[in-house]
């Protein structure tokens, strides 16, 4: 009996139907798991390959990105520049209860000539007592005509005070259009923004 129970299940007409509707199911199962293990196999190998020098520290040559190193030899030629000094702020005062609310904050440097470049020799963030916090250039830079360049201090970074600067020291080959030094400040609190700029002050000249 048992025997036959065998051969009659064998032969039994749903279970075929079934087992066949069942292979390709699996086949395109094992064909899915075969290209999500390709992609993890190429996500890893790209992920262990070294990044190039060049886009290192992306976030830096984005701010400074119109900026380039300055030949010794022409220091030398640098007869005409300033120092110029930007307020900014690292927070501001709202409500009622004097709550205050952290920005961010950007000194933007732009070289207005359309025909002359013009040389960053210093930037310097200096904190409320007017004391240095750092310096964002390792040595002069120039700004081609028309150029611009940023440097930002993030909204968690307090270490201004309520009252920092930036200081920014420019010189030339010769005659320029006056330079354009601002500070632009952005925060949000709630549903609500807040957004301005100032303006720097020429507080020296070339020494």
């Amino acid at each position: 009996m048992f025997r036959q129970f065998r051969a009659s299940h064998t032969s039994c007409p749903s279970c075929s139907s079934f087992s066949s509707g069942l292979r390709p199911t699996v086949a395109r199962m094992r064909g899915l798991a075969l290209r999500v293990a390709a992609c993890l196999a190429l996500c890893c190998g790209l992920a262990a390959l070294p990044v190039p020098t060049q886009y290192r520290g992306a976030t830096v040559q984005t701010a400074r990105s119109a900026l380039s190193v300055l030949p010794g030899e022409a220091r030398a030629e640098m007869t005409v520049g300033q120092t110029i000094y930007v307020p900014v702020y690292s927070s501001v005062v709202y409500g009622n209860r004097g709550r205050t609310l952290n920005i961010t904050t950007m000194l933007s440097v732009r070289n207005t000539d359309q025909r002359v470049p013009i040389t960053l020799m210093e930037v310097r963030y200096v904190d409320e007592h007017g004391k240095t916090v750092r310096s964002y250039l390792d040595g002069p830079r120039q700004l081609p005509p028309l150029g611009s360049a940023q440097f930002v201090v993030e909204e968690s970074d307090t270490l201004g005070g309520s009252g920092p600067a930036f200081i920014v020291v420019w010189r030339a080959a010769s005659p320029v259009s006056q330079p354009l030094a601002q500070g632009v400040m952005i925060g949000t609190v709630s549903s609500q923004g807040i957004s301005f700029i100032t303006e720097g002050k020429v507080i020296g000249g070339v020494k």
